[in-house]
């Protein structure tokens, strides 16, 4: 087992191993050598073992011994300041360190507070109500009503005018069919009455009578006015009829005033190719010249104004489907423009043959069809559009 050493020169006790027996080692904190008795000479002669203390040289007695030091003052304990309490500064509660405030909520705050129970420092979660827009939240009249709710007979009412304006393009789709309807019964040998219309029609001093101011009606006219222009003059007053009931939209969705001037104008047109007709008919060249051209203006203003309309109220009720068929109706019409013109005047001088045969009416007459139907299928996809963005309209706010 290690046998513990004292070091004569620095007094400190360490260790030996038992292999160093009878021989000397370093003291390892001051490098002394110190010799290590045998186990024999550790039992019979008792080994110092122990620390042996360091001798202290005494030091020469001075000549004249100092004189005491003075002993300093006693310092009193440092007492700790006394706290004022909350009652001494006037506080019932001991300060807190201010919290910084949250930024300010664009929703009002419930009218039971904030939800207890919920982890401290967070905020209570703002309920479903709270979260809508302004349009949601009572307006400011006095009513209880939000917005959307004070509009919501408006746009009723706008939607019924929409159905008149659908029925209209119905009615106006119809003598799309006429030509190639003609066209067809021709090549199939088929022949349309001729003749005077006297023997059909006849209205004492206006129409097919010999009074020189009266009207002459053959009975090829007369069928026209029939395919042509009942279709044609109840599709327009269908269409003013529902232009004129869509200005009953709110004022906040920008198409009031759109669709009623649009349904004014369409009521103009509508007048000018009545008194068109007429004068045509009378040989009033001069009438018959200003009152195309009213025609012609009035019913592009009408158009204009009452698709700027539909893409308005799209927009208002957060719909852009309506205003993006709007688009395309817009270029529908400007390529049947371009179709009717440039393209027939170089269909006509290149491509058609000489001698217009029946088969080549017939073409034609389906191709003039098939156009006046896609334009009429993309005005009717856009109303259609916009009436059920307002059904939708109508379906939440019932339901909210």
């Amino acid at each position: 087992m290690p046998i513990t050493l004292g070091c004569p020169g620095c007094g400190k006790r360490f260790r030996a191993r038992d292999e160093s027996a009878g021989k000397r080692v370093k003291c390892p904190y001051c490098a002394a050598a110190v010799p290590v008795p045998s186990a024999d000479e550790a039992a019979n002669a008792r080994a110092q073992t122990a620390a042996i203390p360091t001798p202290t040289p005494r030091p020469a007695p001075p000549l004249d011994p100092p004189p005491p030091p003075a002993r300093p003052a006693p310092v009193p304990p440092a007492r700790p300041a006394p706290v004022a309490s909350p009652d001494d500064w006037g506080a019932a509660d001991p300060p807190t360190p201010p919290v910084p405030a949250a930024p300010a909520s664009p929703f009002p705050a419930p009218a039971d507070g904030p939800r207890s129970g919920g982890r401290a420092g967070r905020p209570a979660p703002v309920p479903a109500a709270a979260r809508r827009g302004p349009r949601d939240r009572p307006a400011a009249d006095g009513t209880g009503k939000t917005p959307d709710q004070l509009a919501a007979p408006g746009w009723r009412k706008t939607r019924t005018g929409l159905f008149w304006v659908l029925l209209g393009v119905l009615l106006l789709a119809l003598p799309g069919f006429v030509g190639f309807a003609k066209a067809v019964s021709a090549r199939a040998g088929a022949e349309w009455p001729t003749g005077p219309g006297k023997d059909w029609v006849e209205i004492s001093g206006y129409v097919n009578t010999d009074d020189p101011n009266a009207v002459r009606l053959s009975k090829e006219e007369l069928l026209d006015l029939v395919v042509y222009g009942v279709p044609v003059l109840l599709g327009l007053v269908f269409v003013a009829f529902g232009r004129a009931t869509c200005g009953a939209a709110p004022r906040s969705s920008g198409a009031k005033g759109l669709f009623a001037c649009s349904g004014l104008f369409t009521f103009l047109a509508l007048a000018a190719l009545s008194v068109a007709a007429v004068s045509d008919k009378l040989q009033f060249r001069p009438t018959y010249l200003y009152t195309s051209a009213g025609f012609v203006a009035a019913l592009l203003l009408a158009e204009f104004w009452f698709l700027t309309g539909v893409a308005a109220a799209g927009v208002a009720l957060r719909r852009p489907r309506a205003a993006r068929a709007v688009g395309v109706v817009g270029f529908a019409f400007a390529l049947a423009a371009l179709a009717a013109t440039v393209g027939w005047r170089l269909y006509v001088s290149e491509y058609r043959p000489a001698p217009a045969t029946e088969d080549t009416l017939m073409y034609e007459q389906a191709g003039v069809m098939l156009g006046w139907l896609l334009v009429v299928g993309l005005y009717w996809r856009a109303v259609g559009a916009l009436r059920g963005a307002i059904a939708d309209f109508l379906t939440t706010v019932e339901e909210g």
